[in-house]
């Protein structure tokens, strides 16, 4: 197949290397040359050859240079331990191996693919090869000790590249080679690629990561990908938008996390995502599922699909069929079955064997796993009926490392224990051993395996135990082993802890530099105090771990750090030293602006804070969302989009907790223009908006804010905007709406889009303040002792699925506004300081309570600087009101304007000190968190986007911090929209509609003529 590619287009571009790209003519000539070269070497038809190179060029036409000699090959890591080289290489028996090196201690005869160009003698010719002729070697994990070879044939492969099997088969299709080179999923990628005609890129890194991805499509136009479900899921959390510009995508190799591929879904759904699931012994899939939403809502997790064609699945019990509905053992039939174990009959025997199918005798391969075939003949996964277990989509048999460890340790018994992850399932091996002589350590024992054990199987940790705990029943007690080692940190990841005033978190970096970056990315991936001198494999870090370090690192150093770098320097120190000493190359997407790192405001640190102790926190999310008559030229928004994205510094900076509370800089690219499927009704739409901005943003890695647009029909759409709140304030609504219609103005006349950006620091600059001892006396003073504020009658509760936080609105008239400005001039205050006295008469009447606490948040765009810029220029104060504060008179007005001036005084005590010096540290919702009023009197955000009509909508809050919100925003013609906020567990919406409208009744009552007195009215006039 690849030939006749070759005779029909040969200039197609076969392979990528770098800067190096074979065509297939090119492919083609040298692996036959290298065939005449092998064929001479006693290569034959029904040889095994392996084949030990690096990813590479050669190591392709290797492998095709054996298959055109009639044997099949076995792809074997060079960098295994020699013991298992060996091992393998006396199954295989072939005449020749392969290589470019191999450990002294393994003997073979050793075959050098040539460095210099070369092409076939004349006359010479391929070898005879059919379909159901052997085609590779697939080693596995086996209980016994020894790796097993499953021996598959080339209509095994090809059957999955038949028309509508796989998505994107085409010849313009081009596929990244990310697998392991011994899995039959590097098979997968390989030949996806040259049995279509297309491209295979080709990489030094160990496995595919979101800024390889990223790399791939936009440098060589990546279509589709092949991923384990760990490396999925792993690339959704750390780098989402990696995926765009793909034309499918294929995940499986275990389970598949319905919450990982929701989020998929629902930020690429135009990209079809399928499950694959098969046993090697069935040559890579055994069936195929395009994934539906839906799907993510199965109770018994994503389906495995339907068959692939020329094959078959049957759920057996024994040797019975299972009617549907009915659980059994998954087993498979048909032209994807390996030929036989290689060197194994026996376990030949075992794995394959013939059954009665509908009165036919029909050899099947049992593959362990049980499984359900529903009434539309879907496959659904049951789990497994042995010990086998898939780390990060390797299968693993604990036997066999078992036997390995009790061969190469001083122990009597050794015990491997699969131990759960974040998501629950399966992510380390830990060892539980006996030693030979009670009490004796296992000094070194990682070191001593490492050197004899293949990196998948290799335990995270070795545990000495003196003896194996059992079950009433007599089974071993896992769970008694796994809860033993929970003190042990490299064995069970930490959860991050939230900062206490700024305080680096335990064990953190607590120097400056890159070491210190390093460092605090190291602890937070590895969940431990990280030595700087050890390797990230030496603490127990997994392969995705270092997918995670650099994935962060990339983000926050701003540019890209690849997987192969962290395995060449595998400390911190390394890492650090290479990442300040590497050459120009790889210091791509470099930040632009000098100050690229300052330090956080007050507030800035408790919304870290909130998002460090719970990254799933919404209260942070600030939602813009307006209705858009008109047409909306996509393109022209999105650069739009970049535009305010490449202006306002705040909004791709990583927001950092180590070695002190900072913004870094980071040149993360834009979010991507969301375009969401279509709803009958705006009200749907502005549902939708909500629903698809209800998932994490992640401020330490510059994941600030998400742009969607949903059509409702004809030219009518919704477009949505959330930004957290660390980069954003009441002001920067305004300011970005204003920027957007700007830049999408700008970018339909053709010109160019793009601001200067705004320096960094003036979040910083503009807000920060120096607390003093007077300051936190005065906070004491004040604040110590306040009550609790007791809601009256009991919420409703949060049905399942319902949203976290409810909204009350109603408004305050123009003409009364007009009339409270001037009584607020009259009493030498503000119209600030008279709502909140209004707001405390309402709160203070429906709760019946005399003394509480309010908070507020304050502008502190103090110089015009700041006017236009986005960012979180804010300080938040607590104003205590009690007593004469609550009348609701002129009196309470100028009460309550003193105690104003005194929390402003004290704005710059960070919230963590208050909470101590107040005492309030108790519950999750102290006194100080209960109530919130904010008078919002920024310009309205009007987006004027050229050919079309925008509402704004505000929509309720995600979820809020205090149990109840008070905002007051101005409208168009000057009243005032009164929002009240509340969360549903707290507050029942009967009390948020009361104080909602005994406020705006307190406002009119304050202005009204009844409430002035002869001196006041005087004043007045």
């Amino acid at each position: 197949m690849v030939a006749a590619t070759a005779r029909t287009r040969p200039d197609a571009t076969a392979l990528v290397a770098g800067d190096h790209r074979l065509s297939y003519a090119d492919l083609d000539r040298t692996a036959a040359a290298w065939s005449a070269d092998l064929t001479r070497r006693g290569v034959r038809p029904g040889h095994l050859v392996p084949i030990v190179l690096p990813k590479g060029v050669e190591l392709v036409i290797s492998l095709l240079a054996v298959l055109k000699a009639g044997a099949a090959y076995s792809l074997l890591r060079p960098d295994w331990p020699a013991s298992r080289l060996t091992q393998i290489l006396g199954q295989l028996d072939s005449p020749i191996t392969i290589a470019a090196d191999l450990p002294p201690s393994v003997a073979a005869t050793v075959w050098t693919p040539p460095t210099a160009a070369a092409s076939p003698p004349p006359g010479w010719r391929s070898a005879s090869t059919h379909d159901t002729d052997p085609c590779c070697v697939f080693f596995t994990s086996g209980t016994t000790g020894s790796p097993k070879g499953a021996l598959t044939t080339h209509r095994a492969i090809s059957r999955l590249f038949r028309a509508g099997v796989l998505p994107g088969l085409t010849d313009r299709v081009v596929v990244p080679l990310g697998a392991p080179i011994p899995w039959d999923a590097f098979a997968l990628e390989l030949w996806w690629a040259l049995l279509t005609g297309g491209t295979a890129l080709l990489d030094d890194e160990p496995y595919l990561t979101g800024t390889g991805l990223r790399r791939a499509v936009a440098g060589h136009g990546a279509t589709v990908t092949w991923l384990t479900s760990s490396l999925f899921n792993m690339i959704i959390d750390e780098d989402i938008d990696s995926f765009a510009g793909l034309h499918a995508v294929v995940a499986g190799g275990e389970a598949l996390s319905p919450r990982h591929v929701r989020r998929f879904l629902d930020r690429h759904p135009e990209i079809p995502l399928c499950n694959g699931y098969g046993p090697v012994e069935s040559t890579v899939f055994t069936t195929l599922h395009r994934v539906r939403p839906a799907d993510c809502d199965l109770p018994d997790g994503i389906p495995l699909g339907q068959p692939v064609p020329g094959t078959e699945v049957h759920v057996l019990h024994g040797d019975q069929p299972c009617p549907a509905g009915v659980v059994g053992e998954i087993c498979v039939s048909g032209e994807g079955l390996a030929l036989r174990y290689v060197g194994d009959p026996a376990l030949t025997r075992t794995r394959f064997e013939s059954v009665s199918v509908n009165g036919r005798d029909t050899r099947v391969y049992r593959t362990g796993d049980l499984g359900m075939l529903a009434s539309d003949g879907v496959l659904h996964f049951r789990g497994r009926a042995d010990r086998q277990v898939k780390i990060h989509g390797h299968r693993v048999e604990p036997a066999e490392v078992e036997h390995q460890i009790e061969a190469s340790l001083p122990v009597r018994a050794c015990r491997v224990v699969p131990a759960p992850g974040r998501d629950g399932r399966p992510d380390r091996l830990i060892a539980f051993c006996v030693p030979q002589r009670t009490g004796d350590a296992l000094d070194d024992a990682l070191g001593v395996l490492r050197a004899t054990m293949v990196p998948y199987q290799l335990p995270a940790a070795v545990v000495s135990v003196e003896a194996f705990p059992l079950t009433a029943n007599g089974k071993l007690d896992e769970v008694s082993l796994l809860a033993a080692t929970s003190g042990q940190d490299n064995l069970l990841r930490a959860a991050r802890t939230p900062l206490a005033d700024g305080a680096p978190r335990p064990g953190a970096a607590t120097g400056q530099g890159t070491v210190a970056i390093v460092a605090r990315v190291f602890d937070e991936v590895l969940g431990t105090s990280t030595p700087r001198g050890s390797s990230f494999l030496s603490l127990g870090g997994s392969s995705l771990d270092a997918g995670r370090i650099c994935a962060r690192l990339s983000a926050l150093v701003g540019r890209p750090v690849p997987l192969s770098r962290l395995y060449q320097h595998p400390s911190v120190e390394e890492l650090a030293g290479w990442l300040d000493q590497a050459p120009t190359r790889d210091r791509d997407h470099r930040p632009d602006s000098p100050d690229s790192s300052v330090p956080l405001t007050a507030m800035q640190r408790v919304f870290l804070t909130r998002f460090l102790a719970n990254p799933a926190d919404r209260t942070g999310h600030c939602l813009l969302t307006w209705v858009v008559e008109g047409h909306v030229d996509r393109a022209a928004l999105m650069a739009a989009v970049t535009a305010v994205h490449r202006r306002h510094t705040p909004l791709r900076a990583g927001y950092l907790p180590d070695p002190s509370p900072r913004m870094l800089l980071v040149d993360i690219e834009p979010p991507p223009l969301e375009e969401l499927p279509g709803q009958a009704s705006v009200e749907a739409a502005v549902a939708a908006v909500r629903d698809a901005f209800d998932e994490d943003l992640d401020v330490t890695v510059a994941d600030l804010w998400r742009v969607a647009l949903v059509p409702v029909g004809g030219d009518t759409a919704v477009l949505g905007i959330v930004v957290h709140h660390i980069a954003f304030d009441g002001r920067s609504q305004s300011v970005l709406a204003t920027d957007l219609g700007a830049a999408y103005r700008r970018a339909l006349a053709g010109r160019d889009a793009h601001e200067s950006p705004t320096p960094l620091d003036l979040t910083y600059r503009h807000c920060a303040g120096e607390a003093n001892e007077a300051a936190d006396a005065e906070v004491a003073r004040r604040l110590r002792g306040a009550p609790d504020l007791v809601w009256p009658r009991p919420p409703a509760g949060r049905p399942p699925g319902a949203p976290a936080t409810g909204l009350v609105t109603t408004a305050i008239r123009a003409s009364t506004v007009d009339a409270l400005k001037g009584y607020a001039k009259v009493l030498g205050t503000s119209p600030y300081v008279a709502l909140l006295a209004c707001y405390g008469a309402a709160v203070a009447t429906v709760t019946g309570h005399g003394d509480f606490v309010v908070s507020s948040p304050m502008s502190q765009r103090s110089s015009s600087e700041t006017s236009d810029v986005v960012g979180c220029h804010i300080a938040m104060v607590f104003v205590r009101l009690r007593g004469s504060m609550l009348a609701g008179d002129p009196s309470a007005v100028r009460a309550v304007a003193a105690a104003v001036a005194a929390a402003r005084g004290a704005q710059d005590v960070p919230l963590g000190k208050v909470l101590d010096l107040t005492g309030a540290r108790r519950g999750s919702r102290p006194p100080l968190a209960q109530t919130l009023f904010a008078l919002q009197d920024d310009p309205v955000p009007r987006l004027d986007l050229v050919g079309a009509a925008t509402t704004l909508v505000r929509q309720p809050y995600l979820d809020l911090p205090a149990d109840l919100h008070a905002e007051l925003w101005p409208g168009e013609h000057g009243e005032l929209a009164v929002d009240v906020s509340y969360r549903i567990d707290a507050v029942a919406v009967e009390t948020a509609e009361d104080i909602a409208h005994r406020f705006v009744a307190s406002v009119d009552a304050l202005v009204g003529p009844a409430s002035w007195g002869d001196d006041d009215r005087g004043r007045r006039g």
